[in-house]
């Protein structure tokens, strides 16, 4: 891979995790709850398109019941980068792999390794070393 994707897909990674840490504990419960039954498939891009897939904040908003993410958007600022961040991460992902099934796996496990990382920090060290789960990274 090349040495300045590498990089990029890496601080994305990082702001993506930052970004999600601050968001409110409801909606991420609505990302986690979401990821965990894979009910509805992780894909960057096509805001207000609605064909099953969906990015984060879509998936958020259709298990808390909103009508779309830009709902979510307007209830908290810290989710406000997210939607971005995520979409860039996708289509790095995408671009470099070449196969969207591939992308939304890497994703996926991204998205579900920073909101355990969450959850571990707010847990305390003590709860480091489990395998993450979007279930395991649901506020309590």
């Amino acid at each position: 891979m090349d040495r300045d994707v590498e990089r990029r897909e890496a601080v994305l990674r990082a702001e993506l995790r930052s970004a999600l840490a601050e968001v409110d504990a409801p909606i991420l419960h609505g990302m986690a709850a979401a990821l965990e039954r894979d009910r509805d498939r992780l894909v960057g891009g096509g805001w207000g398109v609605d064909d099953g897939d969906g990015c984060l904040l879509t998936l958020a908003a259709r298990e808390l019941g909103a009508e779309s993410g830009e709902e979510l958007l307007r209830s908290s600022v810290a989710i406000v980068g997210v939607p971005a961040l995520f979409d860039e991460l996708w289509a790095s992902i995408l671009a470099r792999s070449g196969d969207a099934e591939a992308a939304r796996a890497i994703t996926h496990r991204l998205v579900v390794e920073a909101l355990a990382r969450r959850d571990d920090q707010a847990a305390g060290p003590d709860a480091a070393g489990s395998e993450p789960t979007a279930l395991s990274a649901r506020p309590r």
